[in-house]
């Protein structure tokens, strides 16, 4: 599948568009791939950095680029400005404009008293234009507001006829930041982590066949782009349209899950069904967190405490947990924030505990490291992981953290999608929950709680560690390194 030598070891070069401190997925596969015996550098996106920043992760080399997404933000800018045009007259051109007209005649209202028929008069007049401008104002934005619902509605029917290149500019600044970078590292293998540059991906693997170099292409698929949502519709569809164009220029697909790479067969005609490698821990003993997640929460040994590990987003809809609690008197909730307990989503979650009467019982705690993510979690009772349901891309989905949770020994309670539903039931350590439903996320936990030993016992299971263990995930991808490069 390469031009280099067959069977030597290769220089893998891998990216991804954010940055690496605390993806583990990134970090545990750059090991895995340097430990089945070739050289990795990662680079990765910095979007608040200014200069190239170098490290190490063990044997492996890291390179940060600075992202700025000029141009990401200079189409919003465009967007904006086209969106807020409106002709000098007859009406205000802006709500600004209206409130100020109105200001200096309610001030020149005040200075004409006492003064002659003339000023009086023009003061008449003005008066009468604003009022009439005022309400062409208001007009005019109903109007305007029409005219781009249409356009939108209009836009939306054809994202089968989008173009990608337009709409995702941020792709444009990160194939300006990474694809050089990617030709220049000099490399035999290019491993592209998630779809945002996968575009960058193939520009720098024709570049080197350009220049003589057949360089294989790995795209590891971290998300099902054609289930996910984020709420702009039109980005989503550029993805999907990306992925779509580019994912045959791939000479290898990696996938987090068997239900997504059925998927991407079906969907895409693959003539290789995509290596399967989880985000699972390794069986080993985990790096130590200088304290446990209990502790850091201040919450005493024997009070159940309950646990979530991860980003606050929408779609993790942690809310319910918090609305849950109402429900199960005397239990604490701990949401270790990515990327940090200060975040606005995390100051929101907080306003909503004190609204529910539970804020003397939700913890938000800062992340630890990845490597200490199981040590930490150990001293909770109970994983939680609320997600919402009816996402292609949740339905299929084993997220790394039902794995954090049953490697540090908690048994869990998720929603009822329908992979880690599978999971949970087939292995029993835990309980599933309508995730629209904080009473029956009660329920579960309080089943869980009452037999909690026994759910213990079965989270600790050898045979379920060693069928999922990080060990089996790095030997898939050392499996295919071995057939690159042959």
């Amino acid at each position: 599948m390469t031009d280099a030598t067959p069977g030597a070891p290769r220089h893998v070069v891998m990216a991804v568009a954010s940055g690496i401190a605390r993806d583990a997925r990134v970090r545990k596969s750059a090991l895995a791939v340097a430990a089945a015996g070739h050289r990795v550098t990662v680079l990765w996106g910095d979007h608040e950095g200014s200069a190239v920043v170098e490290g190490e992760l063990g044997p492996v080399r890291t390179i940060g680029l600075p992202v700025p997404y000029l141009l990401r933000d200079e189409r919003a800018r465009r967007i904006a400005r086209r969106r807020a045009w409106r002709p000098a007259w007859p009406a205000y051109r802006s709500r600004t404009a209206l409130r100020t007209a109105g200001m200096r005649l309610a001030a020149d209202s005040a200075r004409v008293e006492g003064r002659g028929l003339v000023a009086r008069g023009l003061l008449r007049v003005r008066t009468l234009v604003h009022r009439v401008r005022a309400r062409a104002f208001g007009v005019q934005e109903r109007a305007f507001a029409s005219l781009w619902r249409r356009r939108d509605r209009r836009r939306l029917a054809r994202l089968d006829r989008l173009d990608w290149r337009r709409e995702l500019a941020n792709v444009a600044d990160l194939e300006a930041a990474f694809t050089k970078w990617l030709w220049r590292l000099e490399p035999d293998v290019l491993h592209i982590h998630d779809i945002h540059l996968l575009g960058a991906g193939v520009q720098a693997a024709r570049r080197l066949a350009a220049q003589g170099r057949r360089v294989p292409l790995v795209y590891d698929a971290h998300e099902y782009v054609p289930g996910m949502t984020g709420g702009d519709v039109v980005a989503e569809a550029g993805y999907q349209a990306m992925e779509a164009e580019l994912i045959g220029a791939a000479d290898a697909v990696v996938t987090v899950s068997e239900p997504i790479a059925d998927a991407l067969v079906e969907r895409y005609h693959l003539p290789r069904r995509p290596v399967v490698v989880l985000n699972t821990p390794s069986a080993g003993e985990p790096a130590r967190a200088p304290a446990g997640v209990r502790e850091v929460a201040g919450v005493a040994e024997g009070v159940p405490l309950l646990v979530y590990s991860g980003v606050l987003g929408k779609l993790r809809n942690i809310p319910t947990v918090v609305r849950a609690l109402a429900e199960l008197d005397g239990v604490h909730f701990a949401a270790v924030c990515v990327p940090n307990a200060h975040y606005p989503v995390a100051r929101a979650l907080a306003t909503l505990a004190e609204e529910v009467g539970v804020a003397d019982r939700v913890h938000l705690v800062d992340p630890v490291d990845p490597e200490q993510v199981i040590d930490f979690l150990r001293s909770a009772d109970v994983g939680v992981h609320p997600m919402v349901r009816g996402l292609a891309n949740h339905e299929m989905a084993l997220p790394n953290k039902l794995f954090d949770y049953v490697y540090a020994g908690l048994p869990v309670v998720v929603s009822d999608v329908a992979e880690m539903q599978r999971f949970v039931r087939e292995w029993g350590v835990g309980r599933t929950f309508d995730p629209d439903d904080p009473a029956a996320l009660a329920a579960e936990v309080r089943a869980v709680l009452a037999d909690l030993p026994a759910y213990r016992e079965r989270a600790a299971s050898p045979e379920l560690r060693a069928a999922f263990s990080w060990e089996r995930q790095a030997a898939n991808l050392a499996a295919l390194y071995a057939d690159i490069a042959r």
